[in-house]
């Protein structure tokens, strides 16, 4: 009888990949932050069933990396969601009388012009005198 001593480095442990994707392991498997997953999957249109546990929110593994890799290779359809959401938001803001403000940059309503498009114009105040 011998003994075969082999030292921790040479040895690679594989485990299972889950069944469930869940935010609390989503990152790991897949390298998709929680916060982008959970926006993805309360998303409007969101095609997967979503098994709900108090807070946890679980979708079969298969299907959600199926449902990324679909997206991934239809960029027309994104456009074409982004441009939807385009009409939508400026629908909500004409009915309010207002108009969005483009960044010049990009051409799409930023961050930093967002505020401007909420907002409607200041009224002259009259001057104060010192």
């Amino acid at each position: 009888m011998a003994t075969l001593a082999i030292p921790l480095e040479g040895l690679t442990l594989t485990a299972p990949q889950p069944e469930m994707l869940s935010q609390k392991n989503v990152e790991s498997v897949t390298g998709i932050p929680a916060r982008v997953f959970l926006d993805t999957i309360r998303g409007p249109g969101f095609p997967l069933p979503v098994t709900k546990l108090g807070k946890l929110r679980l979708v079969q593994r298969e299907a959600f990396v199926a449902y990324l890799h679909a997206r991934a290779g239809d960029p027309a359809s994104r456009r074409d969601a982004e441009a939807d959401e385009g009409t939508r938001v400026a629908a909500v803001l004409a009915a309010a009388g207002l108009e969005p403000v483009l960044c010049a940059r990009t051409g799409r309503a930023g961050a930093e012009n967002a505020g401007r498009a909420l907002h409607r114009p200041r009224r002259n105040r009259k001057p104060t005198h010192d």
